[in-house]
């Protein structure tokens, strides 16, 4: 049986929700799996794991200014200078909890969901023998900070051909470059009918559909988002879904709005049926992660997003709009425009079904896993002080990156 050991961290919803997917593929192929949060098991610093986890998000929706000024700079460090990263201290506790955990699982592969642990991988290679293939993606249509700190794990899936420059620059090579596209749940690659769809949602079937998708927590913007649609949009028929993830307030209040005899309102709370939802959908309005906009891609799912994002949502949305493939809006009233737009021009919507088409990479998941299922890892019985490895990667790096 191949074993497959998982590493994500938990810094905002997608590098989980891709750990989950590529679990449930191995899993699939009969392989035994471990899901593993670096930081949860293995950091004993709470103020740390608060930042990662509750930080992070409430940088990029209340600072967004200084979170993107932030990205930028470290984005153009020096990939010769990677022993430097100021993400390299921060790591330093854990190596040796790590290489215990590889040591003892002995997986045959390795999938990281961040680059927390495919920095240590890189940095533990250069000490230890580490036998499994490992495995990471980009998860985002930016290139994120930190990666070049990342370019000793055996393999990274980039979202297309496109990318291979960028990250030959970061210091990977090309054979290590896999353009499948990013790793989602590989029911996002499953194309459904519209009509089927939402006739399994109970859906209009003739009636323009818009799925409002803007998170739930720290995310939660549905409410203004609705408003604005049942306002302005009454002269038209047209239906609207709404996920509103944990945000119990947000569905609440969009639950007392008033609602247009034109308009099928549908305000649902936590939806487990993302994927038919965006089958039976016409367009999505809804934040610009690197795996929410990989979904809707490998959906066909057209997008329309706000302007006020944090970098590498940004740069994700300018993606889908120099393909075609999106929509940006930078107020209320050119959101109404824009749908408008496509709502009396239904070709433009199939161009940019037909744009979405040419860059999506569908399948990402279960191209990886067939890969990583082809590989026995050999282990060898390897005596290790676990004592003095974080003394070792430390000294490594202080070296300038050399043994």
């Amino acid at each position: 049986m191949k074993k497959v050991l998982i590493l994500t961290v938990t810094a905002g919803n997608g590098h989980n929700s891709a750990a989950n997917a590529v679990k449930e593929e191995c899993e699939k192929n009969g392989a035994k799996v471990l899901v593993v949060d670096l930081l949860h098991e293995f950091c004993s610093s709470k103020t740390y794991i608060w930042i990662q986890e509750k930080g992070y998000p409430l940088a990029c929706q209340y600072l967004p200014g200084l979170f993107n000024l932030f990205f930028r700079c470290f984005q153009k460090a020096n990939p010769k200078k990677y022993y430097k990263s100021p993400v390299q201290r921060d790591l330093i506790s854990m190596y040796d909890k790590l290489l215990k955990l590889i040591y003892e699982f002995k997986p045959d592969a390795i999938f990281a969901s961040h680059f927390y642990p495919c920095i240590m991988i890189s940095n533990l290679r250069k000490i230890y023998p580490l036998p499994a293939k490992t495995y990471s993606f980009i998860f985002d249509y930016a290139v994120c900070p930190f990666w070049e700190a990342a370019t000793g794990i055996d393999y990274l899936l980039i979202p297309n051909e496109k990318y291979f420059n960028i990250m030959i620059e970061k210091g990977f090579k090309k054979e290590q470059l896999l353009p499948y596209g990013l790793t989602v749940n590989e029911k996002f690659s499953l194309q459904l009918d519209k009509t089927t769809a939402r006739e399994m949602l109970g859906l209009d079937k003739d009636k323009f559909t818009i799925f409002v998708m803007f998170g739930g927590g720290f995310w939660s913007g549905n409410y203004k988002i609705v408003k604005n649609l049942l306002k302005n949009l009454k002269d038209k028929e047209v239906q609207i879904v709404v996920a509103n993830g944990r945000d119990e307030k947000g569905k609440n209040k969009i639950d007392n709005l008033n609602v247009p005899q034109t308009i099928n309102l549908y305000n649902w709370g936590f939806c487990k049926n993302v994927d038919v939802i965006m089958s039976a959908s016409d367009i999505l309005i809804g934040k610009a992660g690197g795996v929410s906009v990989t979904e809707a891609l490998n959906k066909r799912l057209p997008l329309l997003c706000c302007k006020k994002l944090p970098e590498q949502e940004k740069i994700n949305v300018k993606m889908l709009v120099k393909e075609g493939a999106g929509k940006q809006y930078k107020n209320n009233k050119m959101m109404i425009e824009i749908l408008s737009d496509l709502i009396n021009n239904p070709n433009k919507l199939e161009n940019m079904r037909a744009n979405i088409d040419r860059i999506r990479r569908p399948s990402a998941t279960k191209n990886v896993v067939n890969e990583m299922m082809n590989f026995d890892a050999e282990y060898v019985d390897t005596q290790v002080d676990y004592a003095v490895v974080n003394k070792n990667v430390k000294r490594m790096l202080k070296a300038g990156g050399t043994t």
